[in-house]
């Protein structure tokens, strides 16, 4: 019998690829629930492959698929840059508007780690609204429309086992530049259907995205109720601790479905 649980969609970062979160689906799937990742548009993109892109992608081909044709609710996962996009995807598809539109299936909670949150709409990209400058382990390449990150496992895997460190820097992607310059997208985690139903999971080591920014951003989200959780590892726990990572995902779950299903 088919699980009736909800499906985790497990959203990349920018420049990652879904294997550096396979073992994470595995754990998940091992618990129960079923899992969905894929490339998004704008990593390796030297076309013009914008933030709204990623969004229309993560909601007509990950979201919608799962909510229409498999008939399950919807936990998102996102990581750095795919908070962007991710949320924006989310927009009108929480589970008590979709029970509004008498459709039975909804996402029930979004779920951020070490991610980009930017209300957006108001025309602002991410460059400008990350202060007009690229962090020091990035490097723009206007001419091939590409950022490189060069030396990959200092920011981004600095506590994964070395072997794993290795294989996961050689798989990690340039990411599109016109993702960065073009823009954002409307979120939805301050929307009334998410009320009560987002969470960021903070990490403390983080080199990428520093903590302190991490929690700037959830401080300049004002009026939105966050269930706020920390996990002292690198930008990647995915990698470095899948384990603890996955029990905090599946204890958030808990609670999401638990609101959800009240009766």
């Amino acid at each position: 019998m088919a699980s009736n649980r909800p499906f985790f969609v497990i959203l990349p970062g920018g420049s990652q690829n879904p294997t550096h979160y396979g073992y994470l689906a595995h754990l998940l799937q091992l618990a129960g629930y079923p899992t969905y990742l894929s490339l998004l548009p704008s990593v390796g993109a030297s076309d013009k492959v914008t933030t709204e892109d990623d969004k229309a992608y993560i909601r007509n081909r990950m979201i919608l698929p799962i909510l229409e044709h498999e008939r399950h609710d919807v936990i998102m996962v996102m990581h750095s840059y795919s908070g962007v996009p991710g949320s924006a995807a989310a927009l009108g598809l929480g589970k008590k508007e979709r029970v509004a539109q008498v459709k039975m299936t909804g996402v029930i909670g979004q779920i951020f780690f070490a991610a980009i949150l930017q209300k957006g709409g108001d025309g602002t990209d991410i460059f400008t609204a990350s202060g007009g400058s690229f962090p020091p382990y990035l490097r723009p390449d206007s001419d091939a429309n590409l950022v490189f990150c060069d030396d990959r496992i200092p920011p981004l895997y600095p506590e994964a086992p070395p072997a794993l460190a290795d294989a996961a820097a050689a798989s990690t992607m340039a990411q599109g530049l016109t993702s960065f310059y073009s823009p954002i997208p409307r979120a939805s985690w301050d929307s009334d259907a998410f009320k009560g139903r987002v969470a960021y999971i903070k990490t403390g080591n983080d080199t990428a995205l520093p903590s302190f920014v991490q929690q700037m951003m959830l401080k300049n989200a004002k009026g939105v109720d966050w269930i706020i959780k920390d996990i002292e590892s690198d930008h990647s726990p995915q990698l470095s601790q899948p384990e603890k990572f996955s029990e905090m995902l599946l204890e958030l779950a808990g609670e999401f479905e638990e609101v959800a299903y009240l009766k």
